[in-house]
């Protein structure tokens, strides 16, 4: 008999999964992103904790793209923390290779929004990482969850 076995945290709560549909195509917004040498490890590939940087940057990046850049939350007083990063790795990047960052933002919340990746490996024309992060909107003073800004919905609903 065979059980089936399901993924789970230290807490033996069920983890989500990385989508396989980062977005539909039509909200992603593509960034491109160069791949340093200081990326890569033994292997020659991109260290797997350096995929965490390049979807921070194509993040903010795709905040600029837009049009509502990281500094228009600091202007509101608000900020955001990074609560959940997770990512499954594909095939691998090396040196030198184009890489393209699908970006989408998605569920959005009250105070909470998932921001999604696909990274494509342009030199091999093969996805080399899926992954979200999970942000939530604080205000600056006091670090409690605040409500997303409504500036910040239209923009994401407009996409």
């Amino acid at each position: 008999m065979h059980k089936k076995i399901l993924k789970t945290d230290f807490k033996n709560k069920p983890v989500a999964k990385v989508s396989d549909n980062p977005a539909p195509e039509k909200k992603q917004v593509a960034i491109n992103a160069d791949i340093r040498f200081s990326d890569t490890d033994a292997n020659g590939h991109v260290f797997f904790g350096n995929y965490f940087t390049l979807f921070d940057t194509a993040f903010l990046k795709y905040l600029k793209i837009i049009g509502y850049s990281f500094n228009r939350f600091l202007q509101n007083n608000l900020n955001f923390y990074y609560v959940e990063a997770k990512s499954q790795y594909k095939s691998p990047i090396k040196f030198d290779d184009e890489l393209c960052i699908k970006v989408f933002t998605d569920n959005l919340g009250k105070t909470s929004f998932t921001i999604k990746f696909a990274a494509m490996n342009k030199t091999s024309n093969k996805i080399a990482a899926l992954g979200h992060i999970v942000a939530v909107v604080v205000d600056q003073k006091t670090e409690k969850p605040s409500p997303l800004p409504d500036e910040f919905i239209k923009v994401l609903n407009s996409l």
